[in-house]
C-alpha cells in the first residue's frame, strides 16, 4: 500500500509500473477492487503480471 501512495509522486505522466503478482491475483484484486490493471499475457499466463498508470494510482483509495 505504502508503494502505491509513494510512487505517483515520483512518476512521469507517462510512466508505468509493472508489477509481478504471481500467483496471488485474486488476493492482489481483493486489496485493490478499485485499481484498473492491465493483465499482461505472459509465458506463465494472464494473470501474473500487471501493467499500471499512474493515472489509475492517482484513483485508488489506499486508506482500505
Amino acid at each position: 500500500r505504502q508503494l502505491f501512495i509513494d510512487l505517483p509522486d515520483r512518476m512521469s505522466e507517462q510512466a508505468i509500473l509493472i508489477l509481478e503478482i504471481g500467483n496471488e491475483r485474486d488476493h492482489f484484486e481483493a486489496a485493490f477492487p478499485k485499481l484498473e490493471a492491465v493483465w499482461l499475457d505472459t509465458s506463465a499466463g494472464e494473470d501474473q503480471v500487471a501493467l499500471i498508470t499512474k493515472e489509475a494510482l492517482l484513483k485508488i483509495d489506499t486508506a482500505s
